[in-house]
């Protein structure tokens, strides 16, 4: 993500009451949620009307029949069940920044999203199709839904109960679900999506554009705007996606297009990527826009591009190192991780940065810049192949893609020198800098210092180990945490494994320590 809150490089624009209580063991209490009698509404999203905005909703089954699946979920691993008393799941994942992001008690392995999008009333109905395995035995559990009102729910075949009180949705099944089992949650759902502007300050999510079109950015949070959600980056799932929209409009979303067909007015497109991904990188694009071959690299990724149809020649020029820009990561990162690349711009949507959503990255539409787009290519490596367990970790993900740019300007202009470029960027954001990012605290996660002394952690990493055990060090990461989750101590452990040095005291000066670090001996900072 380049930062919408202030600039992190020097070319760059960027970048309710809860459902239920805890007793003294913090546990949360089963008598606490309320659940009354609503109708249930149509289980399909192809003909049934968004229900009205509403901030709290109640129902309880008036059918033991589900609604018929439009696919078929992956199948899952078996699993050893075991007893325990059944208790509800926990409304948040105690991330240290976030603690009540998320929810707990069960293990997403795939969401089935299908959405209709109605671009006179700016209105979705959709249903959402959850598998999961759970954690322990849950006698209710909860996702994250913002905006948008549920009409009905089905846990494993059965009309369950369920309630919304703010973003927290509470499900509470006709049977205790076992630890171990697994489950299928299906959610219809519709209204008006709204942007989530939660505790990191940055509203995110369902941007309509001044046409027609919508386009989601989803990080820091946003994901729950447009479907149901378990939303923590440490529980990645397989995703697919399909949208029906006006036949006059294009669709977009993550992966390769697997199925497009048109009845009557309206075109069913439909996405489904290979590889896991964290909630925050799902995305869909709809409007006036063309999908446009942007090559393909060495190595044999293709890159396709989503271009508003008014500026396809300008940015077809803008965008066409990509594939020389995945040769290089490939030399210095190993392969590239998924099945496809390509980058969006929005249409009339000036949001000033831009997003790497997984596989194809989001651009507003004043934020083309060749080091925003080196950024956000490198984070289809360090941030979404290799994601975050917890959100305090993440200059993981934007040191090294602030890093990413220097390697960039390293292989393409003849004597760069990184350490002068550094020295410039301290010199002249110095007082930007001495927020340590390994802890920036919640309100500077998207700060200038995670991005740029972020970055310089590396290349003081990288003076200290050496080139050949850095470049050994950066495949091993991108290896070891490929479609997984890792923290900070785990790439010290790994940078010490592979260096065989000692490296703790690197560390703590340029990720914990307030005050910048001396990183080359000649760096002439302010007094």
């Amino acid at each position: 993500m380049t930062s919408r809150r202030r600039p992190i490089i020097t070319t760059l624009l960027c970048a309710g009451a809860l459902i239920s209580c805890a007793n003294d063991n913090g546990v949360r209490s089963r008598s606490a949620v309320t659940l009354t009698t609503a109708p249930v509404g149509s289980t399909s999203p192809t003909t049934a009307p968004p229900p009205q905005a509403s901030s709290t909703t109640t129902s309880s089954p008036s059918s033991s029949s589900a609604p018929s699946a439009t696919t078929i979920a992956p199948e899952l691993p078996s699993a050893t069940t075991i007893f325990e008393a059944p208790t509800p799941g926990a409304i948040g994942l105690d991330d240290p920044y976030f603690p009540t992001y998320g929810n707990g008690g069960y293990d997403v392995q795939s969401y089935d999203i299908e959405i209709v999008w109605e671009p006179e009333g700016g209105t979705i109905t959709g249903t959402t199709t959850i598998a999961a395995v759970s954690t322990q035995t849950l006698s209710a559990f909860n996702l994250d839904l913002h905006g948008l009102v549920v009409a009905d729910v089905y846990v494993n075949g059965l009309s369950a109960p369920f309630a919304q009180v703010g973003t927290e949705l509470t499900i509470d099944p006709d049977e205790d679900i076992a630890t171990g089992a697994t489950f299928s949650t299906t959610i219809t759902y519709g209204g008006t999506p709204s942007l989530q502007t939660g505790e990191a300050g940055i509203p995110g999510g369902w941007f309509r554009d001044r046409k027609r079109g919508a386009m989601v950015f989803g990080e820091p949070e946003g994901a729950a705007s447009w479907y149901p959600v378990n939303d923590h980056p440490r529980d990645k799932a397989i995703y697919r996606i399909r949208v029906i929209a006006p036949s006059d409009l294009t669709v977009a979303a993550n992966g390769l297009e697997q199925t497009r067909e048109t009845i009557g007015d309206l075109t069913t497109w439909e996405f489904a990527p290979v590889a896991p991904q964290s909630s925050y990188l799902a995305t869909v694009v709809i409007g006036d826009y063309s999908i446009v071959d942007g090559g393909t690299s060495a190595s044999g990724v293709p890159v396709r591009n989503v271009f508003p149809n008014d500026r396809i020649t300008e940015l077809t020029e803008a965008f066409a190192k990509q594939p020389e820009m995945i040769d290089v990561f490939e030399g210095w990162f190993g392969p590239y991780p998924f099945e496809v690349y390509g980058s969006a711009v929005a249409d009339g949507l000036d949001i000033p940065g831009a997003l790497e959503v997984q596989t194809l990255s989001l651009f507003g539409s004043r934020a083309v810049f060749e080091p925003i787009i080196v950024h956000e290519l490198a984070h289809q490596w360090f941030g979404n192949s290799v994601g975050l367990v917890n959100w305090q970790d993440i200059w993981l993900n934007e040191g090294f893609a602030t890093y990413a740019e220097q390697l960039w300007l390293e292989a393409t202009v003849e004597n760069y020198d990184i350490e002068a470029s550094f020295e410039l960027r301290a010199s002249q954001e110095f007082d930007s800098l001495d927020i340590p990012p390994g802890d920036p605290g919640p309100l500077e996660m998207f700060g200038t210092s995670v991005y740029v002394r972020g970055a310089m952690t590396l290349h003081a990493l990288r003076l200290e180990v050496g080139d050949g055990d850095f470049r050994e060090l950066l495949h091993t990461w991108a290896l070891t945490y490929r479609n997984g989750s890792a923290t900070t101590s785990d790439f010290i452990d790994l940078a010490e494994s592979v260096s065989g040095q000692q490296l703790d005291e690197l560390f703590d000066l340029w990720l914990l320590n307030p005050d910048l670090p001396d990183m080359l001996g000649d760096v002439a900072l302010p007094d």
